[in-house]
């Protein structure tokens, strides 16, 4: 898995405006869905994943979530990240119990179920430098997010 065949231009929103968690994971699944990326399944599935395992990092500094669902509702591979107009709560991955704010948002949907984990283990060394979150949420345009993402993210899949 390359990181150009997951993370595309399209796939960037600089500013989602959103009430809630659910809220902000309905209106992403729903740009995935319109482009093709998922099935019909998949915004009630990544609402019904969050539920139970929630995608909240719970790290030093901005705070960002990686929602994302099963392989069986994905037609392709692929990483859609937002910036938030205002944070939202957001359980921890770790600790359920445990409520952060989060502005960042890195939904995922990847075809291979085998992927999965190591997706997620990139994409969490990706974010674990504050600088790289601080920058996402600091870019003046979306290129600026995905150049830095592209960069970050693809140096994590190289390794």
């Amino acid at each position: 898995m390359k990181v150009d065949e997951i993370l595309k231009p399209d796939c960037i929103i600089e500013r989602l405006e959103a009430e809630t968690k659910e809220d902000a994971l309905k209106k992403m699944s729903a740009i995935l869905l319109a482009k093709g990326y998922v099935k019909d399944s998949f915004p009630a599935a990544i609402l019904e994943r969050e539920k139970f395992y929630p995608s909240g990092l719970p790290m030093e500094g901005h705070k960002i979530a990686i929602p994302h669902t099963d392989a069986e509702h994905v037609n392709q591979s692929v990483i859609l990240f937002a910036r938030l107009a205002k944070p939202l709560e957001f359980s921890s991955m770790g600790d359920p119990d445990e409520k952060i704010q989060v502005q960042l948002i890195s939904m995922f949907a990847l075809k291979e179920k085998k992927q999965i984990g190591l997706l997620l283990e990139v994409l969490i060394n990706a974010y674990s430098d504050n600088s790289v979150l601080d920058t996402l949420l600091h870019a003046a345009s979306a290129k600026e997010m995905y150049d830095t993402l592209f960069k970050v993210v693809g140096s994590q899949m190289k390794e």
